[in-house]
């Protein structure tokens, strides 16, 4: 490695460094991918707000780095409760000074600072370019075996786009909802006689049994579902869900989530989709899916463009997805290097 590290001056990332903050976001908008549909913008809000608000079950460790008083690069971290790895988040280097050893600086400060935190890998999910698909720059996985990463063993992922001036799953409507079932819509707070059906679905993804569910209020107070209200809310987020009620049982069976940031009015992020496992085999995910985009196209008229991501082994909902216009555009790799 050149000398370029010895320049190098780390300042942590915190909300209450205002030039930091402000320098790195600049960082961050300039280094933005800007090949179609690889990402949605940069929103300032959300990345503001994301310095303040981490993730349910998880904490964030992030460092700018100055030469000569210039921001020229940022790693950001993220540590997830109990697990021996650190996802990289960001390791931006100023466009104008890449291939000049930043990046394997940042990568040494990075595994330094996981070190620091107990973890033993460095783990980052990298783009690759589909059979047929848009082309997609091969740099970063070059960069990250060039710093002793590999890809990681288990499925990769998808990531789709739904462009709605091009196609509308709406065209026919919203399907009838199934009999003994009714629909249900909210925002970005989830009611409380939800909050911990949506918890619990959501982290089972629908294998829990619904007779466990604890609705007391303490349960529904510190469920994981207000935990992460609380990050949405901190990173200036709105959210649209529709749900299913199983009328016999009073239960939630299933719901969907679409969020969008605040600085990007024509982007919005499909989120989980999850069916109860006794009440599938009703098409209840394609009814969600499809009664919350008439939820969001109401409160979001400007929405035009539509992510989502799935592990490429769940072939149903990839399939569902596909059918309402999603079209896939590249894949997520998990790359993995260790610490040591």
């Amino acid at each position: 490695m050149n000398d370029i590290a010895h320049e190098l001056r780390f300042v942590p990332l915190t909300a209450d460094d205002a030039p930091v903050l402000a320098a790195w976001l600049r960082l961050t908008t300039e280094s933005a991918d800007d090949v179609p549909l690889s990402a949605a913008p940069p929103c300032a809000a959300d990345l503001a707000g994301s310095v303040r608000f981490a993730p349910p079950g998880t904490a964030l460790v992030g460092e700018a780095a100055y030469r000569d008083g210039e921001l020229i690069g940022a790693i950001r971290l993220v540590l997830p409760d109990g697990a021996p790895v650190a996802v990289v988040d960001q390791l931006l280097v100023d466009p104008a000074l890449r291939r000049q050893g930043v990046g394997t600086a940042l990568a040494v400060r990075a595994r330094e600072l996981a070190a620091a935190h107990g973890r033993t890998a460095l783990v980052a999910d990298l783009v690759q370019a589909l059979p047929g698909g848009p082309d997609r720059d091969g740099g970063p996985a070059a960069f990250a075996a060039a710093v002793g990463g590999a890809p990681a063993a288990g499925p990769e992922g998808i990531h789709q786009w739904l462009d709605l001036d091009r196609h509308d799953p709406l065209a026919d409507g919203v399907p009838e909802v199934p009999a003994g079932y009714r629909l249900v819509t909210w925002g970005t707070i989830t009611p409380d006689r939800f909050a911990v059906a949506v918890s619990e679905l959501g982290q089972t993804l629908g294998s829990s049994d619904p007779q466990s569910w604890d609705t007391s209020p303490e349960a529904i107070r510190t469920s994981h579902v207000r935990r992460y209200e609380r990050m949405r809310v901190g990173r200036g987020r709105r959210a649209y869900h529709a749900g299913v009620v199983h009328e016999e049982t009073g239960e939630l069976a299933g719901f969907t989530s679409v969020s969008k940031t605040t600085g990007n009015p024509e982007h919005a992020l499909q989120g989980m989709t999850v069916v109860g496992r006794d009440h599938r085999g009703h098409r209840l995910g394609r009814l969600l899916k499809l009664a919350n985009l008439a939820h969001v196209r109401e409160y979001e008229p400007s929405v035009r463009l539509i992510e989502t991501a799935n592990a490429d082994d769940n072939h149903p909902m990839i399939a569902l997805n596909e059918a309402m216009g999603f079209v896939p555009q590249e894949r997520l790799v998990s790359w993995e290097a260790p610490v040591s």
